[in-house]
C-alpha cells in the first residue's frame, strides 16, 4: 500500500466510532507508539499526523519535557489535546509525567462586556453554556481506558473556584484554552506565578479567535503589559498559536 493510502483517515459515524472504541483503546494501551492516525482520531487523541493546529502545543511539550513541574490545561472540553500531550510524552519515553485538566464540564460561565464584539453583541460561540456537551465522568472513563489514570487528574469547576487549590504546584507548561475574558484573567493571575523559568504558556485564543472571543486577547495583552515576557508564535497560517516563555 502506498504511503498516502496508508495514512488515509476514513470518515466514521458516531455509532460505528462508539462500537469500535473499546477495541481500539485496548490496542492503543498495549502499544501507543503503533497507533495509526485513524486510531488516534477515533480515540480522540490530538496528534500532528491529522491535526496540524496541535503543532504549537506539541512543540511546547517537547521543549519542556526535560523540566521539572507538571502540565496543566484550562479548558479541557472532551480531552483531545490533554490526552494528546500525554501521548506525545509517552512517545518521547516519558512515563513519570503529571497532567492536570481543568474544566467546568458545564460550559462557559456568564460572559462580560469585555467579551462583546465591536457592535456590542456577543458571538454565538461566546454565550453562557457553550461547550457544555461534555462529561467529567465520560472523560475520566476514557482516560482510564487509555492507560493514563495515574498521569492525568481532572479538576471540575470554574477556574476562579478551583485554581486557588493548586497554588502549591509548579508547572512547566500551561495551556490556556478558556476563551472568555474573566476565565483568562483568573487563569493568568493564578498560574503565571506558578510557571517555572523556561516554562511555556500557550494561548489557544489569540489573533485567530478574535472574531468570536475578543475578550481573550484583551485579557492576555492587559496581563502581559507589565511583564518581561513577549508574545511569540509557532506554526503557520491558520494553525499558528501564540505563547510566552517564562523568564
Amino acid at each position: 500500500m502506498s504511503t498516502p493510502m496508508r495514512n488515509l483517515i476514513i470518515p466514521i459515524g458516531r455509532q460505528a466510532r462508539n462500537a469500535i472504541w473499546p477495541t481500539l483503546a485496548r490496542q492503543y494501551r498495549s502499544n501507543p507508539a503503533k497507533a495509526s492516525s485513524f486510531r488516534l482520531k477515533v480515540l480522540g487523541i490530538a496528534d500532528l499526523s491529522y491535526r496540524p493546529n496541535f503543532a504549537a502545543l506539541a512543540n511546547a511539550v517537547d521543549k519542556t519535557a526535560g523540566l521539572e513541574g507538571k502540565i496543566i490545561e484550562c479548558g479541557v472540553f472532551r480531552g483531545s489535546t490533554l490526552i494528546g500531550m500525554a501521548h506525545r510524552l509517552v512517545l518521547k519515553g516519558r512515563s513519570d509525567f503529571s497532567l492536570i485538566g481543568c474544566d467546568s464540564f458545564e460550559g462557559f460561565p456568564e460572559p462580560t462586556k469585555e467579551d462583546a464584539l465591536s457592535d456590542g453583541t456577543l458571538h454565538e460561540s461566546a454565550l453562557k453554556g457553550v461547550y457544555s456537551d461534555t462529561s467529567y465522568e465520560g472523560l475520566q472513563s476514557r482516560i482510564s481506558a487509555l492507560g493514563y489514570a495515574n498521569n492525568i487528574r481532572l479538576v471540575k469547576g470554574f477556574f476562579n473556584h478551583t485554581l486557588p487549590s493548586l497554588t502549591n504546584e509548579k508547572f512547566r507548561l500551561v495551556h490556556l484554552d478558556c476563551d472568555l475574558y474573566d476565565s483568562y484573567i483568573a487563569c493568568l493571575n493564578i498560574l503565571y506565578p506558578l510557571l517555572i523559568p523556561g516554562g511555556y504558556m500557550v494561548f489557544d485564543e489569540y489573533d485567530l479567535a478574535v472574531g468570536a472571543y475578543p475578550g481573550a486577547q484583551k485579557a492576555i495583552d492587559q496581563f502581559l503589559a507589565d511583564k518581561p515576557e513577549k508574545i511569540q508564535r509557532y506554526g503557520e497560517g491558520t494553525h499558528t498559536r501564540c505563547f510566552i516563555v517564562k523568564q
